[in-house]
């Protein structure tokens, strides 16, 4: 049997960290093929998660103890963030027998690369792994990596039990819902500024923001709230375990960040028959196409924001239909397919080195 050391930045919530956690747990219900080690720089709201998950899982915010843990005797070393990648995948290459994985997803750099930035250390630890995993094929077109040696995963998301709950109908509250840490750049104010407008129309419209707080922005969006009159109708609830309650007392999941890559909130959100409104950042189109599953509107424009759910609002048949066309295209993204693929590349890597 394999080991495999995974190395994640830390065990707080966040897209990459999730997507992970739901891999490592779609591993842990099939039939054992490798053991999974955990190597993390700081904990975190997942950390007893990740501990039932994987095989062990280790907090080391010294070199020294890294280093440690990654001499020890593993088939395959696995980076799933830039940033841990920089500073101990050369290690990794130089001084362990391991074959080494880099994983690229819309971690900082790969959003730097999105707006146009290069940043050259992401291709030279491209060169040096063994093998390079890419969440989604554009994300990968962006770089000029070994082309032998990337495979693309695509976006993974536990999508499967949000499709038991049921579809939008009119016993739905006339609630929309927004499933995101708190912070400036989710740009979150915008999302309640269009409901602000709408409510002249929805006098029983409310919206829900559900996510952990930064320390600052909870506190901002409820003054913008006070501002705009909304006293209750705007809810700010914090961080919860599981969001499927929150998405099933919804009409609308909206999002109307400026800094994304293909948010897993969103899928499952689309798993849960929600029409979605986003914004058009990152790779949000590989899983909406505007006008079917839900809609996508530029960045900060908060008129087309409140237009687009103003439409979902008004035709609650338009919105069951935009939310079944939703719930087909996010089973695409099912977790255990992914997890697959990516089993298949580490093996590859690890025989390959072995070899």
């Amino acid at each position: 049997m394999m080991r495999v050391l995974h190395v994640i930045e830390s065990l707080a919530p966040g897209g990459i960290e999730t997507t992970f956690l739901n891999v490592l747990r779609a591993w842990r219900a099939a039939p054992p093929w490798a053991t999974h080690d955990a190597l993390a720089w700081s904990g975190g709201a997942l950390e007893g998660a990740y501990q039932q998950a994987a095989d062990t899982v280790t907090l080391a915010a010294e070199p020294e103890a890294w280093e440690r843990v990654m001499l020890a005797d593993y088939d395959v070393i696995y980076f799933t963030f830039e940033r841990s990648a920089c500073r101990l995948l050369p290690f990794a290459i130089s001084r362990t027998r391991a074959a080494v994985v880099y994983g690229k997803g819309y971690d900082m750099g790969g959003m730097f690369r999105l707006d146009g930035f290069r940043w050259q250390p992401d291709e030279s630890m491209m060169w040096g792994a063994d093998r390079t995993t890419f969440t989604t094929a554009s994300l990968a077109a962006r770089f000029a990596a070994p082309h032998d040696r990337a495979t693309v995963l695509g976006k993974a998301a536990a999508v499967e039990r949000f499709a038991a709950l049921d579809s939008v109908d009119l016993a739905t509250p006339r609630r929309i819902v927004c499933v995101a840490n708190l912070h400036a750049r989710k740009r979150l104010g915008d999302l309640v500024r269009a409901v602000a407008q709408l409510r002249v129309e929805f006098a029983d419209l409310a919206v829900r923001f559900v996510g952990a707080d930064d320390g600052y922005e909870a506190s901002r969006l409820e003054a913008l709230a006070t501002a705009l009159d909304l006293g209750a109708a705007c809810e700010i609830v914090g961080r919860r375990v599981d969001v499927a309650a929150d998405l099933a007392v919804s009409r609308i999941f909206a999002l109307p960040s400026g800094c994304e890559g293909v948010p897993t909130a969103m899928l499952e959100a689309m798993a849960a028959a929600r029409p979605v409104v986003m914004t058009d950042v990152g790779d949000v189109r590989s899983a909406v196409t505007d006008g079917v599953e839900g809609y996508v509107v530029p960045v900060g424009d908060v008129g087309a924001l409140a237009n687009r759910l103003r439409r979902l609002l008004a035709d609650p048949s338009l919105a069951d239909e935009m939310g079944r066309a939703a719930r087909q295209r996010a089973m695409g993204h099912d977790v255990v397919a992914v997890a697959a693929r990516l089993r298949g590349v580490l093996e590859q890597a690890g025989g390959w080195r072995a070899a």
